[in-house]
């Protein structure tokens, strides 16, 4: 509902600016009812005045309000909420684009961080479920949602364990429909921060989908998840964790399923740090993963480096980065582009008016996983 319709049901003009107005005009002892008659009659919060404008409203007992989130790189402070009258009902009103959408939750007190519970869009992440801005020429992808009436692939734990490392995790394998019945063999893709590939970005059913729309040969993915994330993705873990996964888990899943050996049939992806890592085994390793995605990914000095001034690999990338991203990895993702472009590497790269969020990897994730296993791709290998 636009803020204007919502306004002129509950009798106030034309937009917010009246409303407040007309409110802050009331005697004190008036005023706050009028503001829970507007909250009644407003069926969700945020509103909208237009395609680009939108409102945050939030009713709460509070001295002050923010709201935080990808556009404020989630600073408590975030965009200053203002109080209407003398009422607890609060507003901020900002501009983004119309197929923007940001994750964000209110800040009572400089303190207490809450989501709008009159918006009935969420977004889970790492570190809980946010509040979800889908500007209104946002879309929500279809190939995470689960479908009843297409074939489903099939799920299998597996406990890996890593001598170099000194520890072991349980790691997720993905098997498309039909395997079982089936002599062929597959491509694979590694997933980091598998896991959560799987319970917050829903990957397993975006592979369901595409394979039954044939928008993708079917594949086995691997998920595997970190013990120690940073220092297995970023430093001082990261030649232990590659040659695990390459000596481990690959050759554990090779010994295990039907998997096709050619690098340009098997791909690695990840977000954050998990594309850097993901990068990393590209780089040193693409005689075994020939596809490497990475998502708002960090990217090493020495890995950017490395892709500049090393030998020219046999490798395609994708990349994909939030316009409201992390700005350290906004600039180090648009500097990364069009070097590894200028030195002749196949990339698919995007932008979208999103943040840091799994909200974001998993809307695009389509795009790479048709990017290395596509109907072209597939005729390629």
């Amino acid at each position: 509902m636009f803020l204007t319709v919502a306004c002129q049901v509950a009798g106030w003009g034309q937009d917010l600016d009246k409303l407040v107005a007309q409110i802050s005009a009331l005697p004190v002892e008036q005023q706050q009812a009028v503001a829970d008659s507007f909250v009644s009659a407003t069926k969700t919060f945020p509103v909208f005045e237009n395609d680009t404008t939108v409102v945050f409203l939030s009713k709460r007992a509070a001295t002050a309000m923010a709201v935080a989130g990808d556009a404020s790189n989630w600073d408590p402070k975030g965009f200053a909420m203002t109080r209407i009258g003398a009422t607890d009902l609060w507003y901020c009103r900002k501009n983004f684009e119309t197929d923007a959408r940001l994750d964000y939750k209110f800040v009572i007190d400089g303190r207490n961080w809450v989501v709008d519970e009159r918006n009935p869009h969420t977004c889970a992440g790492g570190f809980g479920t946010n509040s979800e801005l889908r500007m209104p020429g946002y879309r929500v992808r279809p190939e995470f949602q689960f479908y009843a009436d297409i074939p489903h692939g099939t799920l299998h734990d597996t406990i890996f364990a890593s001598s170099a490392l000194g520890n072991s995790r349980k790691v997720r394998i993905y098997t498309p429909p039909g395997y079982e019945a089936s002599k062929d063999s597959f491509p694979v893709i590694l997933f980091h921060d598998g896991l959560e590939y799987i319970t917050i970005a829903q990957t397993h059913n975006i592979l369901d989908y595409l394979i039954a729309q044939k928008r993708i040969t079917p594949v086995i993915a691997v998920f595997v998840p970190p013990v120690n994330r940073s220092e297995e993705y970023v430093f001082p873990q990261l030649q232990a964790f590659m040659q695990f996964i390459v000596r481990d888990v690959m050759a554990g899943v090779d010994a295990s399923y039907r998997t096709r050996r050619l690098p340009a049939a098997r791909a690695v992806l990840g977000a954050s740090n998990g594309g850097n890592i993901s990068l990393w085994l590209g780089y040193h390793y693409p005689h075994v993963f020939g596809n490497v995605g990475a998502q708002s990914s960090y990217i090493a000095p020495s890995l950017s480096e490395g892709f500049q001034s090393g030998q020219k690999l046999d490798v395609k990338l994708y990349l994909d980065l939030g316009t409201y991203d992390i700005p350290l990895l906004i600039r180090q993702v648009r500097s990364f582009v069009p070097m590894v472009k200028a030195r002749g590497y196949p990339v698919f790269y995007r932008e979208y008016h999103e943040g840091h969020s799994w909200g974001n990897w998993r809307a695009h994730l389509a795009d790479a996983l048709e990017y290395f296993f596509g109907v072209a791709a597939a005729k390629a290998r």
